[in-house]
């Protein structure tokens, strides 16, 4: 339940919530999906991001749908309890945690192997996970330090980060474009590129454009959500595709798809492979430096919007009330703390891929239930149903393509997380104990007013 001490202030215009997009998902998706991608589809990459954006465009213009005309914290979770029932929402706010957590998880994971690349340490686990360590603490400090401030350093970060990818899409496109002529489109290296591997290409590729759900997240907080929300998640999504597919077409090009997804899997930092080969010394460190912040400012916006999902589910008892307490600065402080530590726990796993294939697939739940929920929107409706239906449809046929395992273990996480949902409502359920005539608390009130101790009330 929203109360004064738990609400957040409206703060945010459409400069800012572009930023809180494009800043969510520059970072893994530039830096790290990309090269994932490519070792599955090759050059077919290209039209997995066409793909991967034209879904996430259906699924974006729902989130506005929905965010305008139910403008509060917590995205999904908030509209699939409204719109559908409260176990959907509370899926949908569930495997936001998880997904949201693990691409966090990678963004620092990749961090990490940019400063292993640095030190000379390249795919070194230990360095990795260290340094992904130090920049969650960076990033979840500057989250703590309340919404304005962190959305001016989150467009620092995006400056030093699009200098960075511009500079690198000049200087190296002479070999991408002698290199991608040879390219081929029938398999990499022994392996047959399939139609199956493109879509699964493109699921994974759709998670890297799932950013723009942190507008929608923060919809609290969005000064005219109706107008400012849609307008962001549009402008958002069209400069990732360009971005995207600029950043693909080079790293195809200069290291082909084989090189440009082993070097993702194994160091998470595929771009400063790009630099390397170019043999470009100035660029390796401009890249650098745009890396860092691009993975940075992915941190930073992805605790803020988790932050605000676990906030709304502390409001409504379905995890822990003390996560809907707010500080002085507007920030859901123990939320934000608590968000830190689960993405810590992933972090010490060190994997990538892993960690990225748990995302898409809750990302893929996450997204279908958005659209489930847009589909019932009845009044101030202004996107047709069937954008919604598609988004629909595109969510559950990606999720075809994701691997039976990483299936299951989702399976496994949503049932922990209705197992812990019942318990902390069943805590919230319980009345305070009644104050007994002859405890110590008991005595204290005779002592005013005899006899005058009775039952709380049942809250």
């Amino acid at each position: 339940m929203t109360t004064p001490s738990n609400q957040l202030r409206r703060v945010i215009t459409l400069p800012g919530a572009v930023g809180v997009g494009l800043g969510s998902i520059i970072g893994t998706g530039a830096f790290v999906t990309l090269g994932l991608g490519a070792s599955i589809a090759g050059p077919w990459l290209l039209l997995a991001i066409v793909l991967a954006g034209g879904l996430a465009m259906c699924n974006g213009l729902s989130s506005a749908q929905l965010a305008a005309v139910h403008p509060v914290s917590g995205g999904t979770y908030a509209y699939g309890t409204r719109f559908i029932h409260p176990w959907a929402g509370f899926a949908g706010g569930w495997v936001f945690l998880l997904a949201k957590s693990a691409s966090c998880a990678t963004a620092a994971l990749g961090f990490g192997g940019l400063v292993a690349w640095i030190t000379g340490k390249p795919g070194d686990a230990s360095t990795m996970i260290l340094a992904a360590f130090g920049s969650l603490l960076v990033v979840t400090a500057a989250a703590l330090a309340g919404v304005t401030r962190s959305v001016r350093f989150n467009w620092g970060l995006l400056a030093i980060t699009g200098l960075s990818l511009l500079t690198m899409v000049i200087a190296a496109a002479p070999s991408a474009l002698r290199g991608f002529a040879d390219v081929s489109w029938s398999a990499i290296g022994s392996t047959p590129i399939s139609a199956p591997g493109v879509l699964e290409s493109a699921a994974l590729a759709f998670v890297a454009f799932a950013g723009f759900a942190r507008i929608a997240t923060m919809g609290e907080e969005v000064r005219e959500p109706r107008v400012t929300i849609p307008r962001a998640v549009v402008i958002t999504i069209l400069v990732a595709i360009v971005l995207y597919a600029a950043v693909a077409f080079i790293g195809l090009g200069v290291l082909g798809p084989a090189s440009f997804g082993a070097v993702s899997s194994q160091d998470a930092a595929p771009l400063m492979g790009v630099a390397r080969a170019v043999e470009a010394p100035t660029l390796v460190w401009l890249l650098a430096a745009g890396s860092a912040s691009a993975l940075l400012a992915v941190q930073l916006n992805l605790i803020m919007g988790l932050s605000r999902v676990a906030l709304a589910a502390g409001r409504e008892c379905d995890l822990p009330t003390p996560l809907a307490r707010i500080d002085r600065h507007g920030v859901p402080l123990i939320a934000t703390i608590v968000v830190a530590l689960m993405i810590a726990g992933i972090i010490a796993i060190g994997s990538v891929p892993r960690a990225w294939s748990l995302a898409a697939c809750a990302v893929l739940v996450y997204y279908a239930i958005t659209n489930l929920a847009a589909l019932r929107v009845g009044e101030e409706r202004f996107i047709a149903r069937w954008v919604h239906a598609l988004g629909l449809a595109g969510c559950l046929g990606r999720a075809a393509f994701v691997e039976p395992v990483v299936l299951g273990i989702m399976v496994a996480l949503l049932a922990a997380g209705f197992a812990l949902r019942a318990v902390c409502r069943r805590l919230q359920a319980q009345p305070p104990p009644e104050v007994s005539p002859g405890s110590s608390a008991g005595s204290v009130g005779s002592a005013g007013s005899a006899g005058s101790a009775s039952p709380a009330p049942s809250s």
